[in-house]
């Protein structure tokens, strides 16, 4: 009952965003290299396998609309979890939003 008192509880953006938690914790993972070695590969897969590329690209834009990289960062890691991270591909997770989006749009 009190749950309903705090703001933000039972929010978890894995949640509010699946189409890009389902990108980033299986085709993104960095567990396993599945779907391909770069980011655009990965993506490619993605795509052929007939994902939701369409609610990927709402999520996304919809994330890239957090103005403060904190909260940014606060969201994209709780959707992400422990299965992707965009530092070691040399990109902010702003950046890595905006690069992704750049792909699907190309693709799509």
């Amino acid at each position: 009952m009190f749950s309903r008192l705090i703001p933000g509880w039972g929010k978890k953006p894995e949640k509010e965003y699946p189409a890009l938690t389902g990108m980033l914790r299986v085709f993104l993972s960095c567990h396993h290299d599945d779907f391909g070695t770069t980011i655009e590969e990965m993506l490619q897969s993605y795509i052929d396998s007939q994902m939701p590329v369409t609610d990927a690209m709402h999520e996304i834009n919809l994330v890239l609309q957090i103005e403060k990289d904190d909260e940014l960062i606060a969201v994209m890691t709780a959707i992400a979890g422990d299965e992707f991270r965009p530092e070691p591909w040399g990109e902010t997770w702003r950046g890595f939003l905006e690069r992704t989006m750049k792909t699907l749009t190309s693709e799509n």
